[in-house]
């Protein structure tokens, strides 16, 4: 007798190694046979093999079976039935894929500098630029060729022990990857263990072992494994291929005992050029050398490329013919912007880049002030803006980019992919770490956060029909308590490196609060009684239950600080699973009824003496951003890149229109309604004046591309527009019509474009005069470009445009306008006197 649930796949990466591990992780905890069958692929998979559940195929929308054969079958179906109806959809996240057109225009400026150049699939943005680097593939069936042969028992005892020595490398990659603060190869290391540690990896070298040659037999096994991973529709899963070839690669190594061919070795600014490039053999490269990569074969999901994303390496696939083109040059220019690689530059070329550089280092400029800033309003109001963090090491890399504080130290980590419970010493050093990270800033540490959705293997937790509204968090603690208090301990002995704030999750009534206020004093004085210092630290709840609202009065004494979990809170008080696409689009943060109840909470909070922050989607929203302020919210916690560019943001609004914004969307009667009244707010804090000092340039350039490029970059560093390169082409295409050179040494190239956020009259006061209309040799001297939103409805392209034509025949306002001892302002003021009626 067997038992069985049918369920269709709702990954968008399909099911490959990190959402299988899941099931796996569920699955060893039955002695019974549990099997995955994929009925719109007709494969089928052990449910407790990583590797055979990555081999069945499971994209997106497939069709499933999962069935269960044994004593135990009735309690794993339960169990896994409610994992993959209730969590499945949320324990992996599409990656990033880089919408780029092999086909897209190229900017004007670099078109007319004739670069010689093949098009390429951007997947990993940047430009680099470096002396070219052709490296080959392994070949493992050659190498077996040179391998002499053995007794099949020799070969089984070969292959097992480099099996053993390849697991302990890549542990003790981790551990090098965790010291180096780099998530990114942290997890794909993690994957590449979780294969290599995989029955199905072990047994397919068993299985080929018996033809007497190690090599041939880890041939034999990477096609194998490799074969229903190519035959799959999905890139993603065709992409894990090289996965298998990355670590079949390195087992012939270690059987060899020696590397399979020479590590690449840059010793200048370098540009990689391979058909495929391993994980492994990415991260052996030197990453200040290395300034792109072009491959033949990898998609937007490969580890490779997700590598490069996390490095910084622009990247470039499907260049046809790039060996030949790259053979014979010294130097390459790799442009992911724009899709092309580049032989030999010439200096127009090398001229377009240099401009590129200076655009994103005075868009990087821009944003400097506000990286060591405090976030506060244009009007002075504060709000620190603080980081989220899942690992220890993560800390440092956060306040490099700007944060106040730690603003939710997740530690679940610490307690997950181990097989118990870390130790109070284990996590008093990570805690350390981040305190001692933070040089005095706030670290808001919450404490153990597990439960019937994210189950712990070392942890017999009940089975639930809801886990999401059941036994978690706060709520296991008793249960659980001496695990609570070795982390309590941990926490307490910290603290003689710097204060610490300790946040308990899912509160929901009074009698936790007052237990758990009991158990930290408890083992305060247990630590004091053992003669171990302890500093100072604070004690504070998450709001993520309706009910906790109507509890910060009455613990007021009790507590110091809350933090609102908006993710949580919101699908509470709207009663919808985020998870579930049926009820999803009740999952709204902006609900006039839940912002109302936010400024309850913050009222309840600030009159109570309460420091108040919150965490979640909603804190690094930007069109949440006046509501939190005007609320008096001491502190958000966001993604730490995501820090300095909401500090600048808030930096534009004023704390008493903020107020009056939050009036009114508590007013509205939809989410739709309070999302355009946002909208609405955020126009006009950004509506920049047509004219301003900042559009007034000293232009440097040698010709009319180069005058068009760096108005129309100066836009983009201004926040007119989010793409200088289509402006640039609306001015090019009205340049195509007529030269707008207008006589008199002065040229007035304009444009109405849905590539313009902000209508804008840009000066540029050139160095020396250049050509302007080639067909009749005309010179220019200065130029004022016009660039207008084609939502403006009011004539004022052309309105201004002939006033400004009219002017020109002035000679007084010529002489005015190309006076190089004028300042900007000056400029400015003269432009104002003439089109102040229009524009007004």
């Amino acid at each position: 007798m067997t038992t069985s649930f049918e369920f269709t796949n709702p990954l968008v990466n399909g099911i490959h190694a990190r959402p299988a591990a899941e099931i796996e992780i569920r699955a060893k905890r039955y002695s019974c046979q549990i099997t995955l069958k994929n009925k719109t692929k007709g494969t089928q998979a052990d449910a407790k093999s990583v590797l055979s559940l990555v081999g069945a195929d499971v994209v997106m929308g497939d069709d499933c079976l999962l069935v269960f054969d044994g004593a135990d079958e009735q309690a794993a179906y339960e169990d896994i039935k409610s994992f993959v109806e209730r969590d499945f959809a949320s324990c992996d996240e599409p990656l990033e894929v880089i919408e780029a057109d092999i086909n897209q225009p190229l900017p004007v400026a670099l078109v007319k500098a004739e670069p010689d150049l093949l098009r390429g699939t951007i997947v990993s943005r940047g430009i680099g630029r470096g002396r070219p680097v052709v490296c080959s593939n392994i070949d493992l069936y050659q190498l077996a060729k040179d391998v002499q042969l053995q007794s099949s028992s020799n070969v089984d005892s070969v292959l097992t022990k480099a099996l053993f020595t390849l697991c302990q490398q890549l542990e003790q990659e981790i551990v090098e990857a965790e010291s180096k603060n780099s998530p990114k190869e942290i997890t794909i290391l993690k994957a590449h263990l979780q294969i290599a540690g995989d029955s199905l990896f072990s047994e397919s070298l068993a299985k080929f072992s018996t033809q007497g040659n190690p090599i041939h037999a880890i041939a034999r096994a990477s096609d194998a494994l490799k074969a229903p991973l190519l035959k799959s529709q999905s890139n993603y899963m065709r992409e894990r291929a090289l996965d298998i070839d990355d670590l079949c690669a390195r087992l012939a190594g270690i059987v060899l005992g020696k590397p399979l061919q020479q590590p690449i070795v840059l010793s200048e600014s370098s540009v990689v050029i391979a058909d495929n490039l391993t994980p492994s053999e990415f991260l052996a490269l030197d990453k200040q050398l290395l300034k792109g990569v072009v491959l033949a074969e990898a998609g937007q999901t490969s580890h490779t490329v997700i590598l490069a994303r996390s490095f910084g390496v622009p990247v470039l696939t499907a260049v046809e013919g790039v060996n030949a083109f790259a053979n014979s040059a010294d130097t390459l220019v790799v442009d992911a912007s724009y899709g092309c690689l580049i032989r030999e530059p010439n200096e127009k070329v090398d001229q377009f880049y240099l401009l590129e550089q200076r655009k994103q280092a005075a868009k990087t400029s821009i944003l400097t002030p506000f990286a060591t800033s405090q976030g506060q309003s244009k009007d002075g109001k504060p709000m620190a803006l603080f980081a989220n963090i899942a690992m220890g090491i993560e800390a440092g890399s956060a306040f490099e980019q700007g944060a106040e504080g730690i603003g939710l130290f997740r530690t679940e980590m610490l307690f997950m992919d181990q097989e118990q419970a870390p130790g109070e010493d284990e996590q008093f050093e990570v805690y350390r770490e981040v305190i001692e990270a933070a040089a005095g800033k706030s670290v808001i540490i919450r404490t153990l956060d597990i439960g019937g959705d994210k189950p712990l293997s070392y942890l017999q937790l009940p089975e639930e029909e809801n886990p999401f509204l059941g036994y978690r968090a706060v709520r296991m603690y008793p249960q659980y308590q001496a695990m609570v208090e070795t982390q309590l301990r941990a926490l307490l002995k910290a603290s003689r490196y710097g204060q610490v704030d300790i946040m308990i999750p899912m509160i929901s009534c009074l009698e936790e609060v007052e237990w758990i206020s009991q158990l930290c004093q408890q083992c305060q004085v247990q630590l004091q009684a053992e003669g171990v210092e302890i500093g100072q630290w604070r004690l504070g709840i998450m709001v993520e239950v309706p009910s906790a609202r109507y509890l910060i009065e009455k613990v007021a004494g009790l507590i110091d600080f809350v933090s609102i979990g908006s993710n949580d809170l919101t699908q509470y008080f709207m009663a919808c699973d985020r998870g579930n696409r049926q009820v999803s689009s009740l999952y709204d943060s902006f609900h006039p009824g839940f912002i109302a109840f936010l400024r309850d909470i913050a009222r309840a909070a600030k009159n109570a003496g309460i420091e108040l922050g919150i965490c979640g989607e909603m804190a690094s929203d930007k069109r949440a951003l006046p509501l939190l302020l005007a609320m008096g919210f001491d502190e958000i916690s966001l993604s730490a890149p995501s820090i300095v560019p909401l500090r600048a943001e808030l930096a534009k609004v004023d704390f008493d229109e903020c107020g009056k914004l939050l009036d009114e969307v508590c007013a509205q009667g939809t989410a739709e309604q309070v999302k355009a009244c946002i909208e609405h707010f955020w126009q006009q804090q950004e509506k920049p004046e047509i004219l301003s000092e900042s559009l007034v340039i000293q232009c440097d350039a040698n010709d009319k591309a180069g005058v068009i490029k760096q108005l129309t970059d100066n836009l983009e560093v201004q926040g007119r527009t989010e793409k200088a390169d289509a402006v640039e082409q609306a001015i090019w295409d009205r340049e195509a019509i007529f030269a707008t050179s207008l006589g008199f040494g002065v040229a007035v190239p304009h444009c109405k474009s849905t590539a313009v956020s902000h209508n804008s009259i840009s000066i540029a006061q050139l160095e020396k005069p250049i050509i302007w209309n080639e067909a009749e040799g005309e010179t220019v001297s200065a130029v004022i470009m016009l660039t207008i939103s084609s939502r403006d409805e009011e004539g004022t392209h052309m309105s201004i445009f002939s006033k400004l034509a009219r002017k020109l025949m002035h000679r007084d306002f010529r002489e005015a306008l190309m006076n190089p001892a004028a300042s900007s302002g000056e400029t400015i003021a003269l432009l104002e006197g003439v089109l102040y009626e229009q524009v007004a």
